[in-house]
């Protein structure tokens, strides 16, 4: 919001707008188009413009612009295939996960399952001392 020169007071909307365009001063490239909003001040009158928008052109030779339009449909291209392929390897990716949490999975489990039968014959071992510690202690009394 511009303000006024004269008292300060801000503006929010202009009477009037309209564009400007602007030679390249020398040694400058190209040319410069102004958008400029006329205000009046609601409270003393004044009427002053303001510059709202610039926007910058450059003049190039219809061969370069064919190929820089050339270039930039090569790179979307190479930007499509890219983004293809990042979403194919996400994918991939994800399928090797869920693999590998199968595989740690089976690991867990056969280390599980192998002390588990580890466990159970040292029980077995267990039961058949016991049984024959009590046979001992029968015979003793």
């Amino acid at each position: 919001m511009p303000n006024c020169p004269k008292c300060g007071n801000k503006e929010a909307l202009p009477t009037r707008t309209f564009s400007v365009i602007v030679e390249p001063s020398k040694g400058e490239r190209g040319m410069t188009e102004r958008k400029v909003g006329m205000y009046t001040c609601s409270r003393c009158d004044t009427k002053f413009p303001t510059v709202i928008s610039r926007q910058r052109y450059l003049i190039v030779a219809e061969e370069q612009l064919k190929s820089i339009q050339g270039e930039l449909t090569a790179v979307k291209k190479d930007n499509e295939d890219l983004n293809t392929r990042v979403r194919g390897m996400a994918e991939q990716q994800r399928e090797l996960e869920t693999a590998m949490d199968r595989t740690a999975k089976e690991n867990d489990l056969k280390r599980l399952m192998e002390k588990l039968s580890e466990l159970e014959s040292f029980v077995s071992y267990l039961r058949k001392e016991k049984g024959e510690l009590e046979q001992r202690a029968s015979r003793l009394r």
